[in-house]
Order: C-alpha cells, then structure tokens, then sequence
C-alpha cells in the first residue's frame, strides 16, 4: 500500500487498466467475429468501465502492487489467475444484479482468459523493461553458502536491476555488540528496503527482536526469513534449510489439498485413458526395434519407492542390455542399447507405465520414484530425503524441468540433494496449477529434444 501512495506503482496500474481495455476490444473481436458495432462497444464499455474500477481495487487489496512481488516473480501468474477468477465472479454478480441491458456470460469466459493472459505477459516481460523503478537496498544476514547466493542473484539476474544487494558476516567481525553496530551503521548510510536474515547465524537470530522494531518505526523495511527468500529466488528448498518448525507448517497430507488429490486423480485416469490409445499403436514398432537388436525380452519391471515408502512394480520399455535386481542397483554393469537411448530421450520407455496410473500406483505429474536400494541409502545420508514420498510420485516433476544436472546411476548424494531441493519445494506448493506448468515444460523438452 505504501508503494502504491508514493506513486510508484502507476506506471503498473496504468498498464493494468490499458490491459483490461484492450483486453475487452480483443473480447469483443473474438466472440462477434468482426469488428464491433458502435452500439455493441458502447453497451459494454460503461459497466465495464466501473468494473475496471473495481477490478484494480482488487488487485491492490491482493497486493499486486506491492514493490516486493517483483521478487517471486514466478508466482505472478498464478496469483493474476486466483485475482483474475475473483474479478470475473464479481462481474457476474455485477450483471446479475444491476440490469445494463446486456447478459455477457460468454464475454466474460473469453474475457478471463485473454486478460489473465495479457496481465500476466505484461507483468512478467513487458513492465520490467520499461520501469523506471526506485532503487532498492538488501542487507542479506549470514555466511552461509546459500547467503551468498541470494547476494548473488540479486547482483547478476537483470530482472533484479533495481536492487542493490549488501552482505553482512559475522565472519571478520570480533563479537555480537562489533556486528550489530555494523548493522546499524549500514542501516544508517541510506535506505534499506529489505533484510533477509539466515536466522540459523546465532547473531543474526540474536537480532530479530531488532529487525521488527526498525520494521515499525520504517514502514519502508521488510524483513525476510533467508529459507523464505531462498526459495523464492530459486524455486527450491535444500533439506538443510528445513526443520521442525517448516515441517509443521508445511508438511499436511488432508483437507487443504484433498479437492486437489481428487482433481488431480481423475485426470490422471482421462489422460492415461486417452493417451493408451496412441500408445498401443506404436507398441509393435517398438517391440520390433527391441527385437531387432538383441532378440531380448520387450518390457521388464522395476521396483520403486512408492508413496508413503511403499514399494511399487513399474512398468517400462526394457532399454538396457538386461535387468538389474534391485539389490545389484548399487554395481550394475549394464549398458543402455541404442534403441534404448532413443527410447530414453523420448521417453517412450515409460509408455507401459500409463497402466501405472491407471492403478494408481504413479500420477502423470510428482516426484520421480527411486530404486529401493538407492532409497535406502540417501534416505540415511541425507536430512528429510524420505519426505519426498508422502505424495505420489510421478512419469515427470519439477526437479525434472529445474533441474538437469540428475545423478547418472549408482550413488550420487550431491546430485540427490539437489534433486530433492526441488521436490521438497513440489511438496510444499503443489497444486492444479503447479501441476499445469510441469506438464507444459516437459512438453516442451520432450519437443526440444526430439527436434521438432
């Protein structure tokens, strides 16, 4: 709200309204299929411009014109779509109640989806380049390694121009009375719009009490836990900045998610169904490939963790010179055929699995299922590794799109953790629309891939 009554959000707001006007005439284009007449542009430009009105009210009480949502800046869209729903609700009770002469139900379908579209590209492209944003100031709290890279995408991601990142350790400094004098000298040499404090740094928790009173008497400051903006800035959450605290406010396996496990089941069934079909077609094709090669067996199945740590028989396209037993996961000296390889980067391997869904032992979209044996292993080597199977795991996730840096067979704990940053941040945000962008993207590699 402060931000908004500086006046530097205007440029935003007028966007906005340019959107939703342009958005209308796009509307109107689309459902008449010709230009419109000057009565139909004229019966819906008067309620639409008091809805106009309303519909910014909204997007400022959803705080769309806050200065600091520029930093989760992939949850825009997602917030634009929740925002945007809510508008069109209103507008349906606006007509409704109020006779204007016109009942646009059709309209207004159209019109959510063209200007949620053109909101959201307008937000996320086209307003950054043109902004003329007052610059900003973090102090980032810590030494730690993902401190310094918070410092650093603020310091190298141009999307983050407008900010001017500081480091403060504990490192060169003697005791807690030495650090928290460099706080306030710092605090005290120009504007400071954010701190993000690591608040494991025993100063820097030390300190908090501090942060909320500057916070109060600044309305200018913000303070950010550092695994808040860690996660916000890379889209993961590594196990090490997970504790007690983030598993009870995180970890819930009942009703706010059980409208979306029903939702996302049943199009796991429609998908699976539908896609069967292709896939039966091609099957012969690639049971001739397989044969061709090495006269071997076509499919095999894999043990896999499953959810809850079950233990699941996948089906796949066998695409290695034999089958390891899940013990021998750990020293396998198999070898992936050619066919295999094209298989692999096709991912028609894992065609079979489509029945895996359909039992319900796989979902199309969630983590993806790990050899029992290697299980086991990270589940002793690394911190929280088997929260990763309190949900379904999936044919693709969002460590699959973030994250191609995968571990290549055999034990590789580094890689995992990585791996494991980005399901643990799945864990925490899934939902239809995360779900949306996972399939989209792997959509999209699997197009890259093959080249077309």
């Amino acid at each position: 709200m402060n931000s908004f009554v500086r006046g530097s959000a205007f440029p935003l707001l007028l966007g906005d309204f340019l959107v939703f006007a342009g958005s209308l005439a796009l509307t109107l284009l689309v459902r008449y299929q010709e230009i419109p007449s000057g009565d139909v542009v004229h019966a819906h430009v008067r309620p639409f411009l008091f809805l106009f009105a309303l519909w910014l009210i909204v997007f400022l009480t959803a705080g769309l014109y806050d200065r600091h949502l520029a930093l989760a800046r992939k949850s825009i869209p997602v917030l634009v779509v929740k925002v945007q729903s809510v508008n069109i609700l209103l507008a349906a009770v606006f007509f409704f109640v109020l006779p204007f002469g016109i009942e646009p139900k059709t309209n207004l379908a159209i019109y959510l989806v063209i200007s949620t579209s053109l909101i959201a590209l307008w937000r996320l492209y086209f307003y950054p380049f043109i902004a003329t944003v007052k610059p900003m100031r973090a102090l980032v709290i810590g030494e730690s390694p993902e401190a310094r890279a918070i410092a650093s995408v603020f310091k190298t991601n141009p999307y983050f121009k407008n900010i001017r990142p500081y480091l403060l350790s504990r490192t060169d400094i003697a005791d807690f009375e030495e650090f928290k004098a460099a706080l306030h000298s710092f605090m005290s040499s120009g504007t400071t719009d954010m701190i993000i404090a690591d608040m494991r740094d025993e100063y820097a928790s030390r300190l908090v009490r501090d942060f909320y009173l500057l916070s109060f008497q600044n309305r200018n400051i913000r303070f950010f836990n550092l695994p808040t903006m860690y996660e916000t800035l890379h889209h993961r959450i590594p196990p090490f900045l997970v504790g007690e605290h983030w598993l009870l406010e995180n970890v819930s396996m009942d009703a706010p998610h059980y409208a979306y496990d029903v939702l996302k089941r049943t199009l796991d069934i429609v998908g699976a169904v539908i896609l069967l079909v292709p896939s039966l077609l091609l099957t012969p094709f690639i049971a001739l490939a397989i044969k061709l090669e090495d006269r071997g067996p076509l499919m095999y199945r894999a043990d896999r963790v499953g959810q809850y740590n079950r233990t699941i028989r996948i089906l796949k396209f066998r695409t290695m010179t034999g089958r390891d037993d899940p013990e021998d996961a750990l020293k396998s000296t198999l070898r992936v055929t050619r066919v295999g390889s094209i298989l692999r980067k096709t991912r028609l391997d894992e065609l079979p699995q489509l029945l895996n869904i359909l039992t319900g032992d796989l979902s199309f979209i969630g983590p993806r299922p790990e050899i029992p044996t290697l299980a086991n292993v990270y589940a002793e080597e690394i911190p929280y590794y088997n929260l990763r199977h309190l949900v379904k795991p999936g044919l693709s996730g969002w460590a699959q799109i973030n994250n191609f840096d995968v571990p290549r067979g055999g034990v590789d704990v580094p890689r995992t953790i990585e791996k494991l940053s980005y399901d643990l941040y799945y864990l925490k945000h899934r939902s239809f629309f995360l779900d949306i962008e996972i399939a989209l993207k792997t959509i999209n590699t699997l197009l890259m891939r093959t080249g077309t």
